[in-house]
């Protein structure tokens, strides 16, 4: 009967987000319309256009572990000196301050303590990383994570002769955040939850700090992001939002129990994708990394009412959007990289691999990270050249 709930369920809630994103782009002062056109040929770009990432969610969108002291990312020549050297192609918006709480690794100077909807501008600087740091929005968990392994394989094509533009990435990853009012397993017990565990709840709003809401957050600097850019002249296309993050939703510690949260993920995580689209007046391909760790299935501790296959139900659930739009929805499916052995709980992808890293059971290790990175690019830098629709303008309003 639940799915059957779902699978009605679900498809009203995209249908509503189509239309608010059909509101966001009346507001627009001229339509998109470029944008589909360009989107279906599977053009590459024009010479006014540049490519735009958007990476976010929690602990494997941050990464765990750092890089390796002998790779370097970003850099175009010098690799291997582990300094985090600029690339010069690629572009990451500068950390003002906005995550900066206690432990968090990225970012400088004071923690900026003024709304969200106080933030007016961005400032768009050259990509780097390092063992220690990066250009993580989020709160800093390692630097080995997919947004700087896309960074090193965008600029990578181009340093090898490939005639793409530059890449601009936001990336927001945070420890242990979910998308339920309900996900609270493990809120005040680490630096990273001093300010809660849910701080991707769609309905969340720019009244708030960054470090108490990510979605507002992030939609800020979707939209500021874009708006910088258009300044200069250039039309972005967005190559996509690679989203990384189901763990809190079936935590069996939440207090209301995972049922809960995974029986109202569908909704949430409707929302939320939704307000991302009408925060930029467009729709564009998101990319979910499919949930595979056992981890959270069949514990023995778990609050009532628990769901002891949680990894099955959060499958499904993100599985309802690709099958009501494949279009839009695809999933990042690690049983498909070259790592994946399926003997759990490592199954090869949490744990090994040649550049080392993962926890054995939940966080990914460095070669599934790099995985990531390349899918994240795949569709525009493989054989369909499908690179995402072309924004010519923004909705006049910023996004709340």
């Amino acid at each position: 009967m639940k799915n059957l709930l779902m699978r009605i369920a679900l498809p009203v809630v995209l249908a509503a987000s189509v239309v608010q994103v059909a509101v966001a782009a009346d507001a627009m002062a001229q339509s998109n319309s470029v944008a589909a056109t360009a989107w279906n040929k599977g053009s590459r770009f024009r010479p006014d256009e540049v490519a735009v990432l958007f990476v976010m969610g929690q602990s494997n969108s941050a990464g765990l572990n750092g890089l390796p002291a002998d790779l370097t990312l970003t850099g175009a020549s010098g690799a291997g000196t582990g300094d985090g050297m600029p690339a010069p192609n690629v572009w990451g918006i500068r950390n003002d301050g906005w995550g900066n709480i206690t432990g968090n690794a990225d970012g400088s100077g004071a923690p900026f303590t003024q709304p969200i909807s106080s933030i007016d501008h961005v400032s768009w600087v050259n990509w780097t990383d390092s063992t220690s740091s990066d250009m993580n929005l989020g709160y800093y968990g390692g630097s080995g994570n997919a947004a700087n392994f896309a960074a090193y394989a965008w600029q990578s094509a181009i340093n090898a002769g490939e005639p793409l533009p530059d890449l601009y990435i936001v990336h927001i990853g945070w420890g242990s955040q979910g998308v339920d009012v309900a996900d609270d397993a493990f809120s005040g017990c680490c630096g990273w939850t001093m300010h809660g565990v849910n701080l991707w709840q769609p309905m969340l709003d720019a009244s708030k700090t960054p470090t108490y809401a990510l979605a507002p957050f992030a939609r800020r600097m979707m939209y500021l992001g874009l708006k910088q850019i258009l300044a200069t002249g250039k039309k972005p296309r967005i190559l996509g939002l690679e989203w990384n993050q189901w763990e809190a939703e079936a935590a069996p510690l939440n207090t209301a129990g995972n049922a809960t949260t995974i029986r109202r993920a569908p909704q949430n995580y409707a929302q939320l994708f939704s307000s991302f689209f009408a925060a930029v007046g467009s729709t564009f391909p998101v990319m979910i990394v499919k949930p595979l760790s056992v981890a959270y299935d069949n514990v023995t501790n778990g609050i009532a009412p628990y769901n002891p296959a949680a990894l099955e139900s959060m499958q499904k659930v993100f599985g309802g959007f690709i099958e009501a739009n494949s279009r839009v929805f695809s999933f990042v499916d690690a049983s498909k990289s070259p790592d994946w052995n399926g003997r759990p709980p490592g199954f090869g992808i949490f744990d090994g691999g040649t550049l080392g890293g993962g926890d054995g059971s939940v966080h990914y290790n460095l070669d599934t990270q790099k995985w990531f990175g390349e899918q994240a690019l795949a569709a525009c830098l493989g054989q369909s050249r499908v690179c995402g629709p072309r924004v010519d303008n923004l909705p006049r309003r910023l996004p709340n």
